[in-house]
């Protein structure tokens, strides 16, 4: 039982969200999928520190919400458009 638990607890934490593969964003001519993993890893690493500035007292859920939205902005303003909006 304590495995299973352990196993979920992974699979949630390591990002198994759709909002960071490449087919979960529209395509763009002459740019390739190295182009979108190094976009993905600059506005990952612009994200956090946004996300966990000290507002008060964040709750995690809150934390990961506010660092969805900054990754998603950050991805928008490279100019890659999710092709579902949460």
């Amino acid at each position: 039982m304590k495995i299973n638990i352990w196993i979920f607890l992974i699979l949630i934490l390591s990002s198994c969200t759709s909002y960071n593969s490449y087919e979960d964003f529209k395509e763009r001519e002459g740019v390739t999928k190295v182009t979108f993993q190094g976009n993905m890893e600059e506005c990952g690493k612009l994200g956090h520190p946004q996300a966990t500035r000290s507002e008060g007292s964040k709750r995690a859920g809150k934390i990961l919400i506010d660092k969805k939205r900054y990754f998603m902005n950050c991805m928008n303003r490279k100019g890659w458009i999710a092709k579902v909006s949460n």
